[in-house]
């Protein structure tokens, strides 16, 4: 009887790399176990489930009780196996207010070549290889078509399908332990299979991840202003490619950059239903209507209010002046009362006695 384990994997790098020679083995265990949790976020993150995702990416949350309870050490030693691992650039853990601690976890360095392996024999990373057999439908209904039915070797069992489209004397249903029990007509042999290959093919487009198929520039783009793809957002920035194109949706996230948008995908899909609306075809379009209605209009920024909360020395003694004129123009006593009042408080300014100043020692 065949039990099989769950089991915790140690990056053999984290053995091997010189550049970890002096982490702790139960440093390393408690990495291994936030590298575990992280494969959880990441598919939970591909399925659509955002509640790991920030604008720094996938994180997972793992109590320093918990890890010590499970590696059998205190509280105070994952507290410094952690920071052994933030000094070493595998995870970074930022405060959350009263939720705890969220915790980035970043990849292992690989082993430099130049370095003798203490496990040789051991393969440091696996290479998937997908193989497609030459024993595809074609070459079974090929085989099949020139099987004479008086073989002993191939048991053939005759049945009627009743709603077939098929003639009924040539309804079969062959069961072989290398194929499938498929109905064939041997009529049309090659063209039901190319019409099952063709379905196969759109299936398989289907269970497909939408971020692989979409365009280099795209996700680049993405990446950079607002940060990581999720499934749904792979989903919706195929939808408005096909209903623009690639270019334009493009130049709406470039363009994006430095804006504080808490809803990226809803952001470009406004820019890009308004472009639609306004007849814009192409990314030189959308140029066009920025630079002759939003460049050109003025829109004070806070750098701009701020620039002209003071004024200079000569405006203000310009502004006193001229209302001072008007003031004597208008109303010459109360402009002579206020003179006099300037005059002696001028005097009494030059005239108050000087305090002496000495240093220590004089």
């Amino acid at each position: 009887m065949l039990n099989n384990k769950a089991f915790l994997g140690i990056n053999l790098d984290l053995l091997e790399n010189p550049k970890y020679k002096n982490l702790d083995s139960r440093a390393m265990m408690l990495y291994a176990l936030y590298a575990d949790r992280y494969s959880a976020s990441m598919n939970n993150a591909r399925l659509g489930n955002t509640a790991f995702v920030d604008d720094m990416g996938v994180f997972i949350r793992f109590t320093n009780e918990l890890a010590a309870r499970v590696l059998h050490v205190s509280k105070q030693k994952i507290t410094d196996f952690r920071k052994e691992l933030s000094d070493l650039d595998l995870i970074k853990v930022v405060r959350e207010g009263l939720k705890g601690y969220k915790i980035y976890v970043y990849p292992v360095q690989q082993t430099p070549n130049n370095v003798e392996l203490l496990l040789p024999w051991k393969n440091h990373t696996i290479t998937v290889q997908k193989i497609t057999s030459d024993w595809t439908i074609l070459s079974k209904i090929e085989f099949c078509k020139n099987l004479k039915l008086s073989s002993q070797n191939v048991d053939i069992n005759v049945s009627r399908i009743s709603e077939s489209t098929c003639s009924s004397k040539n309804d079969t249903s062959l069961s072989h332990s290398s194929l499938s029990h498929v109905f064939l007509n041997n009529n049309d042999l090659d063209d039901s299979a190319r019409t099952r290959k063709e379905n196969e093919i759109q299936s398989n487009q289907l269970n497909k991840n939408p971020y692989h198929s979409l365009p280099e520039k795209i996700k680049t783009s993405f990446v950079d202003v607002f940060g990581f793809i999720t499934r749904p957002m792979a989903m919706e920035l195929h939808s408005l490619i096909h209903q623009s194109n690639e270019d334009m949706v493009n130049y709406v996230i470039t363009s994006s950059k430095g804006h504080k948008i808490t809803n990226a995908i809803a952001y470009i899909k406004a820019a890009i239903t308004k472009a639609l609306k306004r007849g814009d075809k192409c990314v030189q379009d959308m140029i066009n209507f920025y630079n002759e209605n939003v460049k050109n209009t003025f829109i004070p920024s806070r750098n701009t209010r701020n620039s002209k909360r003071y004024m200079s020395e000569e405006e203000v003694n310009a502004m006193v002046t001229k209302d001072e004129e008007e003031m004597r123009k208008n109303e010459p006593e109360f402009y002579a009362k206020i003179m006099r009042i300037k005059q002696r408080t001028q005097a009494k300014k030059f005239n108050r006695p000087m305090i002496p100043i000495y240093s220590l020692g004089e």
